[in-house]
C-alpha cells in the first residue's frame, strides 16, 4: 500500500509539474509584469516630458531675446523640435537655420512661409559676414554678378532679387530659355571662393526689357577655395625694404599665414618677382626682416598696392597669424550676433 501511495503521489506531482498554467495564473503574471513595467516607464516618461517642457521653455525664452513674435516662435519650435540636435542651436547656426528654412518652405503654409524673412532678420541671418562661406543660395547677395550657362552657351548675369522660395537672376545678354530648362550659375565671392549651382528654371519673366530667370533655392552649392589660406583685413603699419635697399613706410591691408597685401601712398619701384623685407608687429610679436616675394601689383583708390607671398616664415609665426585671424573672427561673429557695428 505504501508503495502504491508513493507511486500515486509521484504521478500526481508529475501531472502538476507538466500541466500548463491556468488562466488565473496567466492573468496574475501579466498583471505583475504590467505593474513592473509601469514602475519603470512612468518615471522615465515623466522625466522625458519634463525635459521636453524645460527645453520648450528655454527655446521660447531664447526666442524672446531676439524679439520673435509668438507666431514666429511657434513656427520655429514646431520644426526645430524634430531636429536630431538640440533645437536651441537654431539661434546660433546659420547653416542649421537654413536647413530648417528649406523644410518650412516645403511643408508649411504660405502664411507661415511669409514669416521667414522677419525671423531671418531678427536672428541676424539675413546677411553673411564676408569670411563665412555660403551654404545656400539664400545667402547670395542681391546684385551678385556671375555667369549663366545652358547647353555650352554662357551669358553674364546678376541676382536682381530673392525671396524665401526663389532666386531671381537677370540676364545681361540674350539667351533663349524656357521653363524647365536646366542652367548653371557661376559666380565669385570676393575674398572667399568660386561658387556654382545647378537649377531648373521655374519661370521666365521680363523686367525692363531683360530676361529674368526664376530659380528655386538650393543648398547644393559647389565651392572652390580661391586662396591657400584665409586672409583677414587689417590696418597695420609696416616698413618695407625695397630691392634697392630703400626703406619705405606702408600699410598692411590684409594678412594670412602665407602672405599679405601692402599699400603705399606713393609710387614705388616694385615689379612682380621682386623680393622685399618686412618689419611689423602683430599680437605683440615683432616680425623683423621677414622675406616676401611680390606676386602681383594693383592700383585703386589712389593707392599703390602689392600682393606678397611670405618666404622663410617659421611655423611658429604662421601659427601666430592663424591664431590672430581666429580670434578676430570670433570677435566679429560675437559683434555680428549682438547687432554691434
Amino acid at each position: 500500500m505504501d508503495a502504491q501511495a508513493g507511486f500515486d503521489t509521484f504521478v500526481e506531482a508529475t501531472r502538476y509539474l507538466f500541466r500548463g498554467p491556468s488562466p488565473r495564473e496567466i492573468l496574475a503574471l501579466l498583471l505583475v509584469g504590467a505593474l513592473f513595467l509601469a514602475l519603470l516607464l512612468v518615471p522615465l516618461l515623466y522625466i522625458r516630458r519634463r525635459e521636453r517642457e524645460r527645453l520648450r521653455e528655454l527655446f521660447f525664452s531664447r526666442a524672446g531675446e531676439f524679439d520673435l513674435t509668438p507666431s514666429e516662435t511657434r513656427l520655429l519650435w514646431r520644426f526645430a523640435r524634430k531636429l536630431p540636435v538640440n533645437p536651441l542651436l537654431i539661434f546660433e547656426s546659420k547653416a542649421l537655420f537654413e536647413k530648417l528654412a528649406s523644410r518650412i518652405v516645403k511643408e508649411a503654409s504660405p502664411e507661415e512661409i511669409k514669416l521667414l524673412p522677419s525671423i531671418r532678420t531678427k536672428l541676424r541671418f539675413d546677411t553673411v559676414p564676408w569670411f563665412i562661406p555660403l551654404t545656400t543660395t539664400r545667402d547670395i547677395d542681391v546684385y551678385q554678378t556671375g555667369v549663366i550657362t545652358h547647353k555650352n552657351k554662357s551669358v553674364p548675369a546678376y541676382v536682381i532679387d530673392k525671396d524665401e522660395e526663389n532666386l531671381y537672376v537677370a540676364l545681361l545678354e540674350p539667351l533663349v530659355l524656357q521653363k524647365g530648362d536646366k542652367v548653371r550659375f557661376f559666380f565669385i565671392r570676393e575674398n572667399d571662393a568660386r561658387y556654382s549651382f545647378e537649377s531648373q528654371v521655374k519661370d521666365v519673366l521680363s523686367s525692363d526689357g531683360r530676361t529674368v530667370l526664376v530659380l528655386p533655392h538650393t543648398d547644393n552649392l559647389k565651392r572652390i577655395q580661391l586662396r591657400e589660406s584665409v586672409r583677414w583685413k587689417v590696418k597695420l603699419p609696416v616698413r618695407v625694404r625695397l630691392p634697392d635697399g630703400t626703406e619705405v613706410d606702408a600699410t598692411m591691408e590684409d594678412i594670412s599665414a602665407k602672405g599679405a597685401r601692402v599699400c603705399f601712398s606713393h609710387s614705388v619701384p616694385l615689379a612682380e618677382g621682386d623680393r622685399v623685407l618686412l618689419d611689423f608687429t602683430l599680437k605683440g610679436h615683432r616680425f623683423s626682416n621677414l622675406p616676401a616675394r611680390v606676386v602681383h601689383r594693383s592700383f585703386y583708390d589712389r593707392k599703390n598696392c602689392a600682393g606678397l607671398k611670405f618666404e622663410e616664415i617659421s611655423r611658429k609665426e604662421e601659427r601666430l597669424i592663424e591664431s590672430f585671424i581666429l580670434e578676430e573672427q570670433r570677435k566679429l561673429l560675437k559683434a555680428y550676433k549682438l547687432g554691434e557695428d
